[in-house]
């Protein structure tokens, strides 16, 4: 009579433990913030790794890391975790990317604070920056400014790459200075979704 209890308290817990649990709860209580109610799924995950333009050696830098299906995607795809940087301003889901990617430097910081709070052995060498924010909802002022930041972290010409739920680029590339490439798209997401590279214009 008390296996049952017990059983479902632990089930309980297990589901308060989960990812997908906390991002939901993180959505309500900034649901701007994150704009989705589920997290990346495996599919497009797996397409922003397959994405990536960085060589072995250089930092890979995840802005909106969330609850990490990204940042798992990248280990997979051989980013080795020691230069991997994963940026989430919200404190609870940073402090999970802690416990779960070990060895990947978690910064729990606003991305456009990102200079400041960046290690020091990152600095001059950035080859891939990854915004998973929704840029989209950004004003206009602090589009362009975080635009202007992941450009300068980068090797002049080398795109970032941002994935989004649009149906049309996430950004007004022209307006910015860019030119924008749909790289990949899936169904396989809630809703669908598609990875942009963005690179100034020449």
């Amino acid at each position: 009579m008390t296996a049952e209890p017990r059983t479902s308290i632990a089930r309980l817990h297990e589901r308060r433990q989960s990812p997908a649990w906390l991002f939901f709860r993180r959505f309500l209580a900034h649901p701007l913030r994150l704009a989705s109610v589920l997290e990346s799924s495996p599919a497009l995950s797996r397409l922003v790794a397959e994405q990536l333009p960085s060589g072995p050696g250089d930092f890979v830098i995840e802005l909106g890391a969330g609850t990490g299906p990204v940042t798992r995607a990248l280990l997979a795809a051989g980013v080795a975790p020691e230069r991997l940087i994963a940026v989430e301003i919200d404190p609870e889901m940073a402090a999970f990317l802690r416990r779960r990617v070990p060895g990947v430097t978690v910064l729990a910081c606003d991305a456009l604070a990102l200079e400041r709070a960046l290690p020091a052995e990152a600095r001059g060498r950035v080859g891939a920056v990854i915004c998973g924010l929704p840029i989209s909802l950004l004003p206009a002022a602090q589009r362009a400014e975080l635009v202007g930041k992941m450009l300068s972290l980068l090797p002049p010409g080398r795109p970032f790459l941002a994935y989004t739920h649009r149906l049309t680029s996430p950004l007004q590339a022209a307006e910015l200075g860019l030119a924008g490439e749909r790289r990949a798209f899936t169904l396989l997401n809630l809703p669908p979704a598609s990875v942009w590279a963005y690179r100034p214009l020449p």
